[in-house]
């Protein structure tokens, strides 16, 4: 019972990994299965603000007694360090950072962010003329079965179901799946040595943490999946955010020199996208990529492009405060 008990605590961030990649970062190759709408309501303002040296993606904050209350992601804000002085206005692009899954009040308040920007970049492997599924159509597949009901025990709504594509200002900035295939055929990826290679480092990171008080066993998993109660959903939420906010796991396994698909070579084609519409004149840009993806575009706005970040904000994803706290 005691090595059972320690695999099972040793298993659980894995685990719960590979359901944070089948509901975020896989959910941009199948989005062309699911359905999307628009919020009626014109929503708040972005939730808090940073300095630019306080630059991250994903963050989980705290009350005052050390308890969670909510997820939240950034728009970081960036601008031409040298501007061009035969241009109206300086180049600012945003990086947008996404979670697949989120409460319907954060989608909305990403939709009414997007109107300001003279493009909006985002994810989405498919064909450059592909049409955007109609609103109101359900998730195909097994995959999007899967995360249908992830969005259902966590008591969240999926992003592609809640974002208008259709806006004039909507840019796709991906891949297409040949070119997909053609890039993983030649890094000799395959899902499954994706797959292998986040469980790998869900593991090595397991084991550094071991004796933290942060592991979670697969009982604990699976009674919050399948158990029942008003905090189950809460509690589950806590537990993904958690993992989710740990992008050493993510960006070890798919960024890094080496590289990969999913990551590197997307990032590279939004970035031709995003010097294409620089050309076409467009002076204020967003690009809305999954959280796991910022890191490398960080980077590469600026050693590519010349620019800097100069403010972040941040918007609440999830709300993980117990209902009786509310």
């Amino acid at each position: 019972m005691g090595s059972l008990g320690s695999f099972g605590r040793t298993m659980g961030r894995p685990l719960v990994a590979g359901l944070l990649v089948a509901a975020g970062l896989t959910g941009a190759v199948t989005a062309v299965h699911m359905a999307v709408s628009r919020a009626d309501e014109a929503p708040g303002a972005a939730r808090g603000r940073a300095a630019a040296a306080d630059v991250g993606f994903l963050r989980m904050t705290r009350d005052a007694a050390g308890e969670p209350e909510a997820l939240e992601t950034s728009v970081i804000h960036y601008r031409e360090k040298r501007p061009d002085q035969s241009a109206r206005r300086p180049l600012e692009v945003d990086l947008v950072g996404a979670v697949h899954v989120g409460s319907r009040s954060y989608y909305a308040t990403l939709d009414h962010l997007f109107r300001d920007y003279d493009a909006v970049l985002y994810e989405l492997v498919a064909p450059d003329n592909a049409r955007v599924p109609k609103p109101g159509r359900k998730p195909a597949g097994a995959i999007g079965s899967a995360q249908q009901g992830l969005t259902s025990v966590l008591g969240l709504e999926f992003q592609l179901e809640q974002i208008d594509y259709a806006a004039p200002n909507f840019v796709h900035a991906d891949l297409s799946p040949k070119e997909f295939d053609a890039a993983m055929a030649k890094r000799g990826e395959s899902w499954w040595t994706m797959f292998s290679k986040l469980m790998r480092e869900g593991m090595k990171r397991a084991e550094r943490d071991t004796g933290r008080g942060s592991d979670i066993g697969l009982g604990d998993m699976f009674g919050m999946l399948f158990g029942s109660g008003p905090d189950r959903a809460v509690r589950l939420r806590r537990m993904m955010a958690e993992q989710f906010t740990d992008m050493e796991v993510l960006t070890s396994a798919f960024g890094g020199e080496e590289g990969s698909t999913l990551i590197t070579d997307r990032n590279a084609a939004a970035l031709d996208v995003l010097r294409e519409q620089i050309g076409k004149g467009r002076r204020r840009i967003a690009i809305f990529y999954g959280a796991a993806h910022m890191d490398d575009f960080d980077r590469r706005l600026k050693a590519d492009f010349g620019l800097e970040p100069v403010e972040t904000d941040w918007i609440e994803a999830w709300d993980l405060r117990k209902p009786s706290a509310r």
